[in-house]
Parts: structure tokens; sequence; C-alpha cells
């Protein structure tokens, strides 16, 4: 059994990995909600942050920030969905171009307005919309109690839209 790091400073990519892949795959999975290709988004986040590695002030950004990593893992979600040839068949079912849109919106504009919450928003938005899961149970996932879940949601609702009629103007 390999033992964890030891606190202080982490000087190198391996020590980093090893203490962070899980947090790296809980947000993949987020984003995802498929293990297999949650897999394949952190394997590609860890990639990321691996050839940054030895730019010393983006290290120090790695090190010190947890959203500029898991930036990094919804950029690597993002890429993957915008191939079409990859999209699989969950994404295809949330292309918002195959719905009666009265507003002329692009499915591209919304996931532009998703991408921009906030991150607990975001993970929310994602939850329930892209994943088809309950704000109970989206909650839960985020450790959330029921009344802080819908506050998220409701706030995130509020936020994404301000976003979107922002691009309005």
């Amino acid at each position: 059994m390999s033992s964890l790091p030891e606190p202080g400073p982490i000087r190198d990519f391996v020590t980093w990995f090893r203490q962070f892949a899980g947090q790296l795959l809980w947000w993949a999975y987020l984003y995802a909600r498929d293990p297999k290709l949650a897999e394949d988004i952190a394997q590609e986040a860890a990639v990321k942050v691996f050839k940054a590695w030895p730019d010393d002030e983006t290290r120090e950004k790695i090190l010190t920030c947890p959203g500029y990593v898991r930036t990094i893992v919804c950029h690597c979600f993002l890429d993957y969905i915008k191939v079409p040839s990859r999209t699989n068949h969950r994404e295809a079912e949330l292309d918002i171009e195959r719905y009666d849109r009265d507003d002329g919106r692009t499915d591209h504009e919304l996931r532009i307005a998703v991408r921009d919450l906030p991150g607990d928003e975001q993970d929310m938005i994602i939850l329930c919309y892209y994943n088809d899961l309950t704000i109970k149970e989206a909650g839960s996932r985020l450790g959330l109690s029921l009344s802080q879940a819908y506050r998220l949601h409701d706030k995130a609702l509020a936020h994404l839209a301000g976003l979107l009629h922002e691009g309005e103007a």
C-alpha cells in the first residue's frame, strides 16, 4: 500500500498527482456523469497540468488555486463535447437546437453562459439539467442540505438568466 505524501511543499508533478487525482476524477464526473468518460476527461486534465508544470507561475496557480485546476477539467469536458463525433447520446439529447426555442439562442451560447457561472452554481446546473438529477440528488452530491440545494439552484438559474440577458444587449 502506498503512503500519502508528507505534508509540506509539493515539489514534483507525481506527488501532486497522487494527492489530487481523486479530485480531478470527481470534478470530471460532475461534468460527465459517466465514469469512463470522467476517467478520460480527468486524464486529459492531468496531461494539461503535466505540460504546464515546468512553468513556475502556472505551477504556483495549480498548487494554490483549486479553481484553476477545476477550470482545466471544465475546459477538457467542453473540448470533448465540442467535437460532434465524440458526442454521446446523452449530450446529443441536450442539443438545444433540437428543441423549439423562441429566443433564437444556440446551444453554444447557453453552454458559454453555463461555463461562466461560479463553480458551485455551475455544478448544480450541470447535475440537474445535463445529468438529469433532481435538485435533492444534485445537492446530495455537492454535500448540501435540501434547503441549501434549492437556494443554490434558484441562485444559479437567476445568475444564468442574467448572463443570457447580458448577451442580448
